[in-house]
């Protein structure tokens, strides 16, 4: 085991030596803006707060935290949540279907319902899977993405196992002027986009404001039916009453309809099955930032609804699931070097399903639960060019387990090479929640499910390359999760099973010259089942890979920028050794490559198009769900 470790380290430190990934991206109307947004090798203002809960630049924090800026979504051209986590390290995406379609994002091989989805910091309702409708959030006019990959129950509690998600929508409260964009695209498979974001400062009033809609017939694989319609909404309005306190309030808005064709092997294919998601959030925050402290607390109302018609096993539902989050944090800067965090929480779900068809295997159920919180954290500079974070908190729960998480990280500067080094260990757990009990046999009572528990590990080195042009970091990371919950039948009853995953993640970033940009990133993944039958053992048996993480994965990419008004881009991304069920059902490796470019015909205007699919890659994301072929978009962004 240890010589097949250390082969395995150095083949990829021997693939990262000739790979690099690429994270700088340039303002579309500000030429003088360029920033390095992945690993924050760059002297510029770039930070990220999801891993701490505090402002880092992101060369103070794990290569585990990514931070996809709004330059790179928009350079990039995307739209779709799953089309930026799927060009990330460590992250597997699988949809069933194609745009709108159910998406998994499977962090480091753990569970979908493992990551915790934020707008602002704020929690979103988990969808059907446990983990919010990713391929319902649209990205384009977000500030950032950040995820933060490995156990943050420390700091988010439930189900942040595998990490958390932070949407950032730009934040009122710091505008510096009024703008409004606009955007229009059209192109293959009767798709037609378009979108709008208003910002307004005048005094200490702010407002962001962005809404954008997608229609599309998709690629009808077999002339199946899949249409899909999105809409978006998202705002922000933040008042400062007094020097540096502020009062504001954000808003969400989701309405989305998907036709369901199911998998071409199904005897039922195409399937008539009809889904319509709507979801809300509301959520006011009153805040206070001094020099030598901060506070904050906010209230938060979610929501979230699924309405499952036209099903061929006649189980039409209706899902519904609503939160309350009351959450306040104090930060205190006693130094330079040292930032405490005191936090507290209180949050309460019910989660009902509703049968619009009502019969033995189509029965209703409810459950409601809450629990309070209680978190740390102390991040402080050492000697020796030593970085520590440590957290803790504990969760205190009505209906299930309590539980106490903790985490601790290093992170060592070697200042005469800027070489890092680094370290995390960490706990998380995830209590039951709406999907391991809705769909229950009555007969089981939900209270008596144990909440799963992840004690994981993450070790790894990181040099930046000299003058801001580039980095190359290498993380080993390990998981051991007991008391996953599964299920088996219908009505289901749980299937408890232990499952470890480890892996190594290669990444870096390459700027040699002036309008050269490049990436790559390697993940290799070991996934095991433990102990139990995932999945009542049609999943996989003790000893077995679990099905649908890919045991490698890839991605890289160029942009090229021959003059101030042009960006020519491609990139691809891969899977190999993609196991979708047990026993040996394997799907076929795929590499698909996109290509973009961006025109800038003047100050406020821009041309842009793309190629999906550039080299027409046949491949499924899994098992009976074709990809699309290649498609083409082309559209305009006008900004005053």
């Amino acid at each position: 085991m240890k010589h097949h470790f250390a082969t395995l380290l150095a083949a990829a430190v021997f693939a990262g030596s000739i790979n690099f990934v690429f994270a700088q991206e340039q303002d579309q109307f500000d030429d003088d803006s360029l920033v390095l947004d992945d690993d924050g090798i760059t002297t510029l203002d770039i930070t990220t707060v999801v891993s701490t809960k505090t402002p880092k630049a992101t060369n103070e924090v794990l290569p585990s935290v990514d931070t996809i800026t709004d330059a790179h979504l928009t350079t990039h051209q995307f739209h779709q949540l799953e089309d930026v986590l799927g060009h990330r390290a460590g992250v597997a995406i699988v949809q069933t279907g194609q745009t709108g379609g159910q998406t998994s994002l499977f962090v480091r091989g753990h569970e979908s319902n493992h990551v915790v989805v934020t707008l602002n910091g704020r929690r979103l309702s988990p969808g059907l899977a446990g983990i919010y409708n990713l391929e319902n959030l649209d990205t384009t006019f977000l500030d950032s993405v950040q995820l933060a990959k490995g156990p943050v129950s420390s700091l988010y509690g439930s189900d942040a196992i595998a990490g958390v998600l932070d949407l950032r929508v730009a934040d009122a409260r710091n505008l510096e002027g009024s703008s409004i964009t606009g955007y229009a695209e059209s192109g293959s498979f009767d798709t037609h986009r378009a979108g709008e974001q208003i910002k307004i400062k005048e005094g200490a009033l702010g407002i962001v404001f962005d809404v954008s809609r997608v229609e599309t017939s998709n690629d009808r694989f077999q002339n199946a039916p899949n249409d899909f319609q999105n809409l978006n909404l998202r705002s922000n309005v933040a008042l400062e009453i007094a020097d540096r306190t502020w009062i504001d309030v954000l808003g969400f808005y989701q309405n989305s309809e998907l036709q369901v064709p199911g998998s071409r092997f199904s005897s039922f294919f195409p399937e008539s099955q009809l889904n319509e998601n709507e979801s809300y959030l509301f959520s006011p925050r009153f805040t206070i930032e001094r020099d030598a402290w901060d506070f904050s607390a906010f209230y938060s109302h979610n929501a979230h609804e699924l309405i499952a018609t036209q099903d061929v096993f006649f189980q039409d539902n209706v899902l519904d699931q609503m939160g309350h989050e009351a959450e306040a944090q104090l930060n205190i800067h006693p130094t330079d070097d040292a930032t405490l965090t005191l936090g507290g929480g209180w949050y309460e779900y019910e989660f009902t399903r509703s049968p619009l068809m009502p019969g033995p295997f189509n029965l209703p159920s409810e459950k409601r639960f809450s629990w309070g919180s209680v978190f740390a954290q102390a991040d402080i500079n050492l000697p020796a060019n030593v970085n520590l974070i440590a957290s803790v908190r504990h969760d205190e729960h009505d209906s299930f387990e309590s539980k106490t998480t903790y985490s601790a990280q290093l992170i060592h500067t070697v200042e005469p090479t800027n070489t890092q080094i680094f370290g995390k260990v960490g706990t998380g757990y995830k209590a039951p929640s709406g999907q391991d009990f809705i769909f229950l046999d009555p007969t089981v009572d939900p209270d008596l499910i144990s909440p799963e528990e992840s004690f994981s590990y993450e070790a790894g080195i990181r040099q930046f390359f000299p003058e801001n042009t580039g980095s190359l970091a290498v993380t080993y990371f390990n998981s051991d999760i007991t008391n996953l919950v599964d299920s088996i039948g219908f009505p289901a009853f749980p299937a408890i099973v232990d499952t470890e995953t480890h892996g190594i993640e290669v990444e870096g970033v390459l700027t040699p010259c002036d309008g050269i940009e490049i990436y790559a990133n390697y993940t290799w993944l070991d996934a095991t089942i433990s102990e139990g039958l995932y999945f009542g053992g049609f999943g996989g048996l003790p000893g077995d890979s679990l099905p649908r993480r890919p045991e490698h994965t890839y991605a890289a990419g160029v942009v090229l920028r021959p003059c101030d008004c042009l960006d020519l881009g491609a990139e691809f991304r891969g899977a190999d050794s993609r196991l979708d069920a047990n026993p040996d059902v394997f799907l076929t490796d795929y590499a698909v490559m996109r290509i973009f470019a961006n025109l800038r015909i003047c100050e406020n205007f821009e041309l842009f198009g793309r190629v999906e699919n550039a080299l027409d890659e046949e491949f499924e994301s899994t098992t009976g769900f074709e990809a699309p072929s290649t498609a083409m978009y082309g559209g305009a962004r006008i900004r005053f």
